[in-house]
């Protein structure tokens, strides 16, 4: 996610009303003449979002106009799992410094596979974020473009040294960005457990280590997870998903393995956020996914702290995994029992004269195809 740094050090957020108005005015002043500047040069005319929140921010610290809304219409460049992170932060903020947020539409994500405007609209459905929240009606000068602005944001208000106020109040309002998504679907019942392995390629390379795992450390992870289904006796499935052709993936070579390559990814999405279990990839995409499933989920605790940003990084139930892949087991197999136990209930409530038939728990693991060729096309 990029990130807009306006004023550097930490000196400079602890900067005095009256310093930060002359830091923020000079900037407004600069920004306004550089692109006055341009246009006198042949240059297009645009909105400088910068230049529109110093003078925002200006009139505030001045007494003139508080900042009062703050909208998230994105970012360029940044796909679906960053772009509904980074919305969830903006509701997450607002509602913490007392501010109105009113709600952008998606109108770019990228790594589209569909026309934009077709594509931008489906993840809006999809994550359902906007659900609940005024629309975004108003001229621009009266609301703070978040997405473009955060940083700077929390400078003006003096949020910049409460990120854990910002993080209990966001670890709170998790469940509501689930209700909002549940409310065009509905949660999927399985009667075996569900396990998807989420593993990132595509723009992942080897040598970058910050999103790229390699799969022998996804197999020591898959592995210890396979060997704890198969102490507690269930019925389970475990799906990969990811890009590239099946020989990219040699390593991986257990047996009861279903791969999902260059499915769509709004399919993916769902299938991540509604299994059981939830193996993480590096990145916003996994993160997105862990944070709306009420699933167990297993991942890389460094990278949830960069996906985060300076909202809740879990540490309670989510499950932490080393650098080689290796985690505790007893943990999982704790999380696991509880998990087999509901779902035992659930069939024992869905018998006859109950609203779902769930079926019982068998007490066996089930054969899975390797269904690559029968993967959900773009």
């Amino acid at each position: 996610m990029k990130t807009p740094v306006l004023l550097e050090g930490k000196a400079q957020d602890r900067l005095p009303k009256w310093r930060l108005l002359v830091a923020f005015g000079r900037r407004y002043v600069w920004r306004a003449l550089k692109h006055r500047i341009a246009i006198l040069l042949g240059g297009k005319a645009c909105l400088d979002e910068e230049a529109l929140f110093f003078r925002q921010a200006v009139l505030h610290l001045a007494g003139i106009q508080p900042i009062r809304r703050i909208t998230c219409p994105g970012l360029r460049g940044e796909g679906a799992g960053s772009q509904a992170l980074l919305l969830m932060r903006a509701i997450n903020f607002g509602r913490s410094a007392g501010l109105t947020y009113v709600h952008t539409p998606f109108t770019r994500i990228e790594h589209a596979e569909r026309p934009m405007e077709e594509w931008a609209t489906a993840w809006e459905t999809f994550f359902n974020l906007g659900s609940g929240e005024f629309p975004c009606d108003i001229p621009r000068r009266d609301v703070i473009n978040f997405s473009a602005n955060f940083n700077n944001l929390e400078r003006c208000l003096g949020w910049r040294h409460r990120g854990n106020e910002l993080a209990e109040h966001f670890k709170t309002i998790v469940p509501e960005f689930r209700r909002k998504y549940y409310l065009n679907k509905s949660p999927r019942t399985t009667e075996e457990v569900t396990v998807a392995v989420h593993i990132r390629r595509g723009d992942a390379l080897p040598d970058n280590p910050q999103y790229f795992t390699s799969n022998e450390t996804v197999l020591r992870t898959v592995t210890a997870v396979k060997r704890a289904l198969d102490l507690h006796q269930a019925k389970y499935s475990i799906r990969i998903y990811s890009q590239g052709n099946r020989a990219d993936f040699a390593e991986l070579s257990l047996p009861d393995l279903e791969f999902f390559l260059d499915a769509d990814a709004i399919w993916t999405m769902e299938e991540l956020i509604e299994a059981d279990i939830l193996v993480m990839a590096k990145g916003c995409f996994s993160y997105c996914a862990a944070l709306i499933s009420d699933g167990i989920k297993i991942g890389d605790p460094d990278q949830w702290s960069i996906s985060a940003g300076s909202n809740w990084v879990p540490t309670e139930g989510w499950i932490s995994c080393s650098a080689n892949g290796s985690f505790d087991s007893a943990d999982l197999e704790r999380q696991l029992a509880l998990l087999t136990h509901a779902k035992a209930q659930s069939a024992t409530a869905a018998q006859p004269g109950g609203s779902r038939q769930v079926g019982t728990m068998a007490l066996h693991s089930s054969n899975v195809r390797e269904k690559t060729e029968e993967t959900p096309s773009r």
